[in-house]
């Protein structure tokens, strides 16, 4: 999950026994937190005395403040050295190196200055944030809890803080507790009800969601003013393609300090002259590893024409060991790992390597760098797969990389960028990945003979109006079940009980359980008869998932992007007739393969005919995708920017 609210690391200001008029009114421009001035006073009492350990640490504190982490780190270290036994430089030490991603450093600052002060909140709570960035949230928890309880009064930050690690860590009941504790205590904090809704989604705890929900459209003047990550709303039913716009846009002038954004572009004009017949392409992600973006990338990645195309995967998450971290770093040309490198080293490093687009698969995805996108990372740069929307800003992306049906050219007007899209889906499938054997029904701990409904999609998407429709569904095919995907907590018995009151048995609902490999995923997919797409957050990689195995899929066709995406799957598996735009009309396509076996056969039979679909031809998408880049460029070259759209027939 991204973050609510940006959560300044201001540093510890500096407390000094030195009473001299000069001293006391910096130390009174620190504690009103007015950084320019305090640097200015700063920096003039160390003209006149250097070496003066209050400017020292009072010019640290003013450069921490106003984001310049690589300034404020030799003069932190030039006060540690005076004074080795400080515990605030140390911490202050700690939130640059932070800043930095220089990760083991930090902590080991972090750890310094509470070996010298144990019990201090502000301390206690950095190195929980550490250990939060670091995605260690397990051990997040401990200082937090510790800041918790030394803090006197209410630390809502670290409770917040507390909050994020324990919802990261799939501690959602956990985590449940500390968002409604925030929420109880401030109702009209945006940020903690969004994530309210987000928590109680992924719990599937359903009772307060439309209270919630309408609360937050209120509280929030229709959204028109920052109320949380726009990642979040992407599952809440009802939300309009205009709404969700304005989140993003509100979301990202909060998040993201006008020194960014307002810098200018950096100067472009060797590459704009340059008419290359290779471009530099650069992919940036933390989810170059096992992860859904990472898992259906890598064919792609593979299948580009090194003829036309060098492309280079900008890692900012670390190696996790896995296959696909494996097959990806194999994949590129080249394999930059960022995962250490703050903001502005991010940028500066990319920018040395003369690429000519940067492609972006985060979006308001979890561990993104947004502040290195709007200082411009390279002449061109595109939004495409991590994020089913506007990143809000035409600064950050020039372009985002759709199709005709997630984004048909209706709905520019819903995006900060322009449009380009791709012929078929944009949502790529890896076809060098397939189904293992496929076991047998008792095996998966299914009925034998039952018709077999699934759904492998995160708890978060799943809502009431899904659960009243999948229950219809049930009801009206007496011998069937509903398999769905493995959930978390307190999950499976609140579906179950859902299932229960709408008039379906509890044993018509079977859960999977984990499997590490996809393959062994994708094997037992195959006995599934029909998948269900949620609704308004669609199935992305999961649909295509099933497709390859061969399930057909039934889609409800939304007006938002993450609702149209299971339609753009079917329309390039040629599979539009199990499009829906009504309800009725998508439990109607259910019931009638439930009914008409052959009819379902036919439509196994068309996708196992892979080589004959768009949906699996990762070849042909990787020469539309370079078609794209060309074309971007080109326009660059004379200086305009248009929409690089195609019309649709009816879905």
């Amino acid at each position: 999950m991204g973050k609510d609210k940006k959560r300044r690391n201001r540093g510890a200001a500096p407390k000094h026994s030195v009473l001299d008029p000069e001293s006391m009114a910096l130390l009174r421009l620190v504690d009103a937190e007015k950084y320019d001035e305090v640097e200015t006073a700063a920096r003039r009492m160390l003209a006149k005395r250097p070496g003066h350990s209050l400017a020292m640490k009072a010019l640290g504190f003013a450069l921490i403040g106003t984001d310049r982490y690589e300034e404020a780190l030799p003069v932190i270290e030039a006060a540690i050295a005076r004074s080795p036994n400080d515990p605030e430089l140390h911490n202050n030490r700690g939130i640059v190196l932070s800043m930095q991603m220089r990760w083991d450093e930090s902590t080991a600052s972090f750890q310094r200055s509470l070996a010298l002060q144990p019990d201090d909140p502000e301390t206690l709570k950095n190195l929980g944030v550490a250990y939060l960035r670091m995605h260690r949230w397990n051990d997040a928890v401990p200082p937090l809890l510790r800041a918790i309880e030394c803090y006197d009064g209410d630390f809502v930050e670290a409770i917040s803080m507390l909050a994020d690690a324990l919802f990261s860590a799939n501690r959602v009941e956990e985590a449940w507790t500390c968002f409604n504790e925030l929420h109880q205590g401030n109702p009209d904090d945006l940020g903690v009800l969004s994530q309210l809704l987000a928590v109680n989604l992924k719990r599937c705890e359903w009772s307060e969601f439309r209270e919630h929900l309408s609360a937050m459209r209120e509280k929030s003047a229709g959204f028109s003013v920052p109320s949380g990550n726009p990642f979040v709303p992407l599952a809440w039913p009802g939300l309009s393609s205009a709404e969700l716009k304005s989140i993003a846009h509100h979301y990202l002038r909060s998040q993201i300090r006008p020194p960014y954004l307002e810098a200018d572009d950096n100067d472009y004009g060797r590459l704009r002259v340059e008419q290359p017949k290779r471009l530099r392409i650069g992919y940036f992600s933390a989810d170059l590893r096992n992860h859904p973006v990472g898992q259906v990338i890598s064919e792609l990645i593979e299948r580009h024409d090194r003829q036309r195309v060098e492309v280079i995967g900008y890692s900012l998450g670390g190696d996790d060991g896995s296959e696909v971290r494996r097959r990806l770093q194999v994949a590129f040309d080249r394999f930059v790992d960022l995962s250490g490198v703050g903001v502005v080293e991010t940028a500066k490093r990319i920018r040395q390597d003369d690429i000519h687009i940067l492609i972006d698969l985060h979006g308001w995805t979890a561990e993104g760098r947004p502040e290195a996108l709007a200082l411009r990372c390279a002449p061109i740069q595109a939004n495409w797969l991590g994020f089913a929307g506007t990143i809000g800003h035409e600064k950050l992306a020039d372009y985002l990389i759709g199709d005709p049906v997630v984004t048909p050219v209706e709905s520019a007007q819903f995006y900060s960028e322009t449009l380009a899209h791709l012929p078929w889906s944009y949502m790529p499938v890896d076809t060098r990945t397939l189904p293992g054997p496929m076991s047998t029904r008792v095996q998966a701990g299914l009925p034998e003979s039952a018709f077999v409904y699934c759904s492998f999609n995160n708890s978060y998407k799943y809502n009431p109006d899904v659960f009243d429709l999948w229950s219809r569904i049930l009801r009206e095919t007496p011998d069937s079940c509903l398999w769905l995907g493995a959930v978390g907590g307190d999950a499976k018995p609140r579906l179950t009980q859902e299932m229960v009151a709408r008039g379906v048995a509890a044993e018509r609902l079977i859960f999977a359980p984990r499997v590490a490999d996809k393959v062994d995923h994708l094997a037992r997919m195959q006995l599934a008869d029909v998948a269900l797409d949620p609704f308004p957050y669609n199935s992305h990689s999961t649909g295509g998932d099933a497709l390859l195995a061969g399930v057909p899929m039934v889609a409800l066709l939304g007006e938002t992007f993450a609702g149209r995406v299971g339609a753009s799957l079917l329309r390039a598996a040629r599979l539009e007739s199990l499009i829906a735009h009504t309800p009725d009309e998508y439990a109607g396509i259910a019931i009638a393969l439930y009914r008409d076996r052959e009819q379902l056969g036919r439509y196994r039979a068309h996708l196992a005919d892979r080589p004959a679909l768009p949906v699996f031809d990762m070849a042909a998408m990787a020469g539309a995708l370079e078609d794209l880049y060309f074309r971007m460029w080109q326009d660059y070259t004379e200086g305009v920017r248009r929409p690089l759209v195609s019309g649709l027939s009816e879905c």
